[in-house]
């Protein structure tokens, strides 16, 4: 479990994003794609965004999610992680938030 939470603190390491209601900012941000805003608007919609974390870095850390769920970590460890890593008790919010909308062909 350590190496997992490891894994999406290394891939969450991204720069500054945007707030989907709004639209890009910056540069980078425009390189959110539209299933990404999606995402980010239903962890904003049910309080489950990464504290201290901007739009590109919860983005890499749902897709670090879908790989690790892809990899065969179990969703219950994965919401673990999660909430460990990033010191929050909304895991099981943000791990169905990223496989609903980043990784949808594992939630099927």
């Amino acid at each position: 479990m350590v190496v997992v939470s490891l894994a999406v603190v290394v891939l969450g390491a991204a720069v500054a994003g945007c707030d989907p209601t709004t639209g890009p900012r910056t540069a980078e941000a425009a390189e959110i794609s539209a299933v990404e805003a999606s995402f980010l608007e239903e962890i904003k919609i049910n309080d489950a965004t990464l504290p201290g974390k901007s739009a590109k870095e919860m983005v890499a850390a749902g897709h670090a999610t879908c790989e690790h769920l892809r990899g065969g970590v179990s969703v219950l460890d994965e919401t673990t992680a999660v909430e460990q890593t990033y010191q929050f008790d909304h895991g099981p919010l943000f791990v169905s938030a990223a496989t609903t909308n980043l990784c949808p062909d594992f939630a099927s």
